[in-house]
């Protein structure tokens, strides 16, 4: 499995937002240059994270983005399923593949994803800004 870049991108966000929590709103424009990607494209990140709750937009001349909770409370994996089409590694992990009863490997990949979800699952993005994973 290969993250894309716009999980890798959305993650450097969050976890600079984490390092500012509590402060005012950090400008796209800021967010940008800490993370090394377009405006443009940051913008259609942060829409996502937005549409997820992950974070929260205030407008006008003060606006930028926050993390909508404490850095402590969203997980590692919140942020990237929410990037990532939930992590699926198959797709018959969302429970489209006819032959899940006959396949051999469906339990095998079943396993796989719970547990890629339950070790990202444990990774707030607190102890990732921190370096304490």
């Amino acid at each position: 499995m290969k993250m894309s870049s716009k999980a890798r991108y959305g993650l450097y966000t969050v976890v600079a937002l984490s390092g500012r929590y509590g402060q005012q709103p950090v400008p796209v424009s800021e967010l940008a240059t800490c993370t090394g990607v377009t405006e443009k494209y940051l913008e259609q990140i942060l829409a996502l994270l937005k549409k997820d709750g992950i974070v929260e937009a205030t407008r006008g001349s003060n606006g930028g983005y926050t993390l909508a909770a404490p850095p402590e409370q969203i997980s590692v994996g919140r942020v990237l399923r929410c990037l990532e089409d939930d992590l699926k590694i198959v797709q018959c992990i969302g429970g489209t593949c006819k032959a899940s009863c006959t396949c051999v490997s469906h339990n095998l990949w079943a396993k796989l994803y719970n547990n890629i979800n339950e070790f990202l699952d444990g990774i707030t993005l607190k102890q990732l800004s921190e370096d304490k994973i």
